[in-house]
C-alpha cells in the first residue's frame, strides 16, 4: 500500500492533495515561478518496494515472481510535493507540470554547490515550461526537483551535508562500493556510504521514482560538455536526440566531439563510477542518462531547452501509438 505523510492511505490520498491544492502555497523559491500548492511529504511502504523490483526471469515459478507494480501516484498539475528532507533538515522538493498520466523526471544539483549551474538550469527549464503549458505534450508530465542535494548547495559541497558521501555513490544496483573514485579520479573511503541508499536523500528520491516510474530520468551534473545514454531501448534512442540536439558528445556516436582529454566510452571519465543513480536506473528498468554540461558555470540553457524539446517530442510520440 502507499502511504502519503502520516500514514494516510492511499484511497485518502486524492481527496488530501485536492483540499491542499485548494488551499494554495509557496512559491519556487527565488527563480519567479508561480504560486504552487504543497502537497504533505511523502514516503512509500515496504510493500511498494518490494513490488517494484524487477520481474522474474522467464522460466521461473508463479511463487519467485515479484508482485504486479503498486499502481503509479499521480500529482496534480501545478502543485508541489516535498518528497523528504535532507540530512539537515531541508525540504526536497518536486515540482510537478501537466497533466499527462507518464512523466519525465528533470533533475538538478545532485553534487550542490560546485555544479551550481545545474540547479540553474533545472529552474531555468522549469520556468520555461511553467510559462509555456502548451509546449508540454498533453500526455506527459514533467516533474522538476532543481535541488537535489540542498545541503551541498548551501555548503558550498559536493558531497551531503556529513562531507563524506557522495550522492551519486550511493545507489544501489550492480558494482556498489563503500569506497571508491570521486569525481577527479580519487579513491576515498566511505564516499559510497555504509550501505547502499543509506542517506535520507537518496532514499526519499529512490521510493519517489519507484512510485512515479518516470519514463525518462534527466540528471544534469557539471562539468565535461557528454552525456551517457540511457540505460532502456527507449531512453538509449532519446539520448542521441538529446545529443543531436545539444552537441554534446554521446561516447558510442552522436552529438558533438569528444571533450577536450576525452575518447571512447572507456575513455571519458578516466575512473570507475560505482554506486550511481543511472546504473540503479537500470536495474529497476527506468530510463534515465546523466548529462555533464561543458562548464562549471554556465546553465548552457540555450542548449538544453530545444534538446528537452526534442526528447519530450519522441517520448509523446510512442506514448501516443501505445494508447
Amino acid at each position: 500500500m502507499v502511504w502519503i505523510s502520516r500514514l494516510v492511505p492511499v484511497a485518502l490520498a486524492a481527496a488530501l492533495l485536492s483540499v491542499l491544492a485548494l488551499m494554495g502555497g509557496q512559491s519556487a523559491s527565488g527563480q519567479g515561478a508561480q504560486p504552487l500548492s504543497t502537497p504533505a511529504p511523502i514516503s512509500v511502504s515496504s510493500e511498494v518496494l518490494a513490488q517494484a523490483s524487477p520481474p522474474a526471469e522467464a522460466g521461473g515459478s508463479a511463487s519467485d515472481a515479484d508482485p504486479a507494480p503498486a499502481p503509479r501516484w499521480q500529482p496534480a498539475a501545478g502543485t508541489e510535493s516535498i518528497i523528504g528532507f535532507s540530512s539537515a533538515g531541508r525540504p526536497l522538493t518536486v515540482y510537478h507540470l501537466g497533466n499527462g498520466l507518464e512523466s519525465v523526471f528533470i533533475m538538478g544539483g545532485q553534487h550542490g554547490g560546485p555544479e551550481r549551474n545545474t540547479t540553474q538550469l533545472a529552474w531555468q527549464l522549469f520556468d520555461y515550461f511553467n510559462a509555456n503549458s502548451g509546449a508540454i505534450p498533453p500526455n506527459l508530465r514533467l516533474d522538476f526537483l532543481p535541488e537535489a542535494n540542498p545541503d551541498g548547495l548551501a555548503l558550498g559541497s559536493r558531497q551531503f551535508a556529513g562531507g563524506i558521501v557522495d550522492p551519486n555513490r550511493n545507489w544501489g544496483g550492480d558494482g556498489w562500493l563503500p569506497d571508491t573514485w570521486d569525481s577527479n579520479g580519487v579513491f576515498r573511503l566511505g564516499l559510497g556510504g555504509p550501505e547502499p541508499f543509506s542517506e535520507p536523500e537518496t532514499q526519499a528520491l529512490r521510493d519517489y521514482l519507484l512510485m512515479t516510474r518516470p519514463l525518462l530520468t534527466i540528471n544534469y551534473h557539471s562539468r565535461g560538455g557528454f552525456l551517457f545514454r540511457g540505460g532502456t531501448g527507449q531512453s538509449s534512442r532519446i539520448s542521441e536526440a538529446y545529443a543531436d540536439a545539444s552537441r554534446y558528445y554521446l561516447p558510442g556516436g552522436g552529438g558533438g566531439g569528444a571533450p577536450a582529454g576525452g575518447g571512447g566510452a572507456g575513455s571519458v571519465l578516466g575512473y570507475r563510477a560505482t554506486g550511481s543513480m543511472n546504473v540503479w536506473l537500470r536495474s529497476v528498468g527506468l530510463g534515465g542518462f546523466l548529462i555533464e554540461l561543458a562548464t562549471s558555470t554556465d546553465s548552457e540553457y540555450g542548449r538544453n531547452l530545444p534538446a528537452v524539446q526534442a526528447a519530450l517530442a519522441i517520448l509523446s510520440s510512442e506514448t501516443a501509438s501505445l494508447a
